[in-house]
């Protein structure tokens, strides 16, 4: 049997580490590949950006990364790391890598107004797969 394609989307808050422990909590090693995705958004003003911002948002990408791998230990997991539009390329990455399940959690901000967040909204509305939304 082959084993499930997941897409775990961070941002680096504790709350989107919530995904792993769920994934965890309901698969084993044996079920799933996981592939781990970090998206920065860069908003350009006048066509700019500074080479120094980028390098240290690649490294912070990286840290969140591998923290998450350790929390993954005995996984198969790769790593990815983008950057635009944050919802545009989860679903880009989705539909291109073939994966089964997208699993994300809720926003990290607070108020009834923001339930699920706009990222995990736009996902949720125009995803091609399954997505599972982790709660706190």
């Amino acid at each position: 049997m082959s084993k499930i394609k997941v897409l775990i989307p961070l941002d680096g808050s504790a709350k989107s580490m919530h995904s792993i422990d769920w994934l965890k909590k309901f698969f084993s090693s044996e079920d799933v590949e996981i592939t781990l995705l970090v998206v920065t958004e860069v908003i350009l003003t006048k066509e700019i950006v500074v080479a120094n911002l980028l390098e240290s948002i690649g490294h912070e990408s990286e840290q969140i990364l591998d923290n998450a791998v350790e929390m993954l230990e005995g996984y198969a997991v790769t790593k990815l790391t983008g950057t635009g539009r944050t919802s545009d390329l989860i679903l880009n990455e989705a539909r291109d890598g073939n994966y089964d399940l997208i699993i994300m959690t809720k926003s990290s901000v607070k108020g009834i107004s923001r339930i699920i967040g706009s990222v995990t909204s736009q996902v949720v509305r125009d995803s091609e797969v399954a997505v599972v939304v982790v709660p706190e």
